[in-house]
């Protein structure tokens, strides 16, 4: 099941959103306890130096409220404990009756007894208290002052402070997942919206493209690769439509042709020589569709991949031979011209592919041509590698049509002939000599008709 990532960008800037905020609550808290607990302290100090002046002016302890009074009360509006002790630790006077119960730190007793000042924690009636200890005044007649509070007050008002700050980054959280869902529906709104209208281009029309937000700086990337997608589609829906549309044509022409041909034959009775020619014509005829069969089942494996050579170091001029060979076996009246090299020209090639690429140029060339012109091969070994010329003297082509010859499909001018094919057999030329990393061109030739080199590196 596909997860929505409108619902994982939500939940992961909430949670982001609610570690920063509790983080920050939690610091805050720290922060704010540390400081009631410094304020306790310098509050405690101060207690303890008004109760020293007093002391050592001859007076006695200063009582902060009339006895009895409750605990609670006491601790709510007053919170001061004071008690004067002896060397023993033992009370010998207090500000009120409640503190004659007031815990006993030895540590803070000692120190105190020593000469020196002193905050630490002890407990009273059951609850914990910070208390300050000190020498007692000399005319105080007693050993040691010590005043303390209870951290009960402190105690509840952190605990007050921190629960709203939980409740504030819950509350923080669960609004900025409200925002957290708007912005990514707000972010993923265009994304949406150019996979709507992706979904709308069926197809049926050409040059039908995506233009939602493509002034968007962050989508002009995604919108371009999906164009260029749906360019290529378009490109390749042209060519299986034109394949569609030519191969019935071009496979139409033979058939009608053999048909015709042997209908005649069977008419009446005719001599050995004519029905030779019947069959001659019958042979070249399926010569093509062998060769619209070859170029397709080479493409289609061309275009997904599936073919690859088998290199093998091979004498390229067996190669070309054999094609030329096979080309003057064939019927159409056209002379092929080869002058074969002496020294062997050995090369890293696939000779099966090399030779059909060889024959797809000669049929081209013979196809092309007036019968009775010749056709031209000629191998030549420049440095660092083999270079194969097939020129023919036939109508040649525009200048501006050259560049455009190995396209898929692409048909030449009309002039060339009436036998013009698919328009693949350059291309799966261009695409065999591709695989051995070569390069082939087209060019005018000398004699105005259409010369095509390959170069094979050695």
């Amino acid at each position: 099941m596909a997860s929505s990532l409108r619902r994982t960008l939500a939940l992961r800037f909430c949670l982001t959103m609610a570690v920063a905020l509790l983080g920050i609550a939690l610091w805050a808290y720290s922060g704010m306890r540390r400081t009631l607990r410094e304020q306790l302290d310098r509050s405690l100090n101060s207690a303890f130096e008004l109760q020293s002046l007093a002391l050592a002016g001859g007076g006695r302890l200063l009582r902060r409220t009339p006895d009895p009074m409750t605990e609670d009360r006491f601790v709510r509006e007053i919170n001061r404990l004071v008690v004067l002790r002896d060397s023993g630790g033992r009370i010998l006077h207090a500000n009120t009756g409640l503190a004659l119960d007031l815990g006993l730190d030895s540590a803070g007793m000692r120190r105190a007894l020593a000469g020196e000042r002193g905050v630490s924690n002890g407990s009273w009636r059951g609850k914990a208290v910070r208390s300050r200890y000190g020498p007692a005044p000399a005319g105080a007649s007693a050993a040691v002052l010590q005043v303390a509070a209870s951290l009960g007050p402190l105690e509840a008002a952190s605990r007050t402070v921190f629960y709203r700050m939980i409740g504030t980054a819950l509350l923080g959280s669960l609004a900025s997942l409200v925002g957290a869902g708007w912005l990514a529906r707000s972010a993923l709104a265009p994304v949406e919206e150019i996979a709507g209208q992706a979904k709308a281009i069926q197809g049926v029309g050409a040059g039908q493209r995506i233009t939602a937000h493509s002034d968007v700086a962050e989508l002009q990337g995604l919108i371009e690769v999906l164009n260029r997608m749906l360019e290529r589609l378009e490109r390749g829906y042209e060519w299986h439509r034109r394949i569609i549309r030519d191969l019935g044509h071009d496979l139409r022409t033979p058939i009608t042709t053999m048909r015709a041909e042997v209908e005649v034959a069977l008419r009446s009775e005719r001599k050995p020589d004519e029905y030779r020619q019947v069959l001659a014509s019958t042979l070249e005829e399926i010569h093509r569709l062998v060769l619209i069969s070859d170029a397709l089942s080479l493409l289609g494996r061309l275009e997904s991949g599936d073919l690859y050579p088998v290199v093998g170091t091979t004498d390229i001029r067996l190669v070309v031979g054999e094609a030329v060979d096979r080309a003057r076996a064939r019927v159409g009246g056209h002379e092929v011209r080869y002058v074969r090299p002496s020294a062997p020209l050995p090369a890293p090639l696939d000779a099966r592919l090399m030779g059909i690429a060889l024959d797809q140029l000669l049929d081209n060339a013979r196809r092309h041509t007036p019968p009775g012109t010749p056709v031209e091969v000629t191998v030549a070994e420049p440095d660092g590698g083999v270079i194969l010329t097939v020129e023919d003297q036939g109508p040649g082509v525009p200048d501006e049509m050259l560049p455009h010859l190995f396209d898929r499909f692409y048909r030449g001018d009309a002039a060339r002939g009436r036998q013009a094919g698919l328009g693949l057999g350059l291309t799966v030329a261009a695409a065999i000599v591709d695989l051995h990393r070569g390069r082939i061109a087209a060019e005018r030739g000398a004699s105005g008709g259409l010369r095509v080199r390959i170069e094979v590196p050695r």
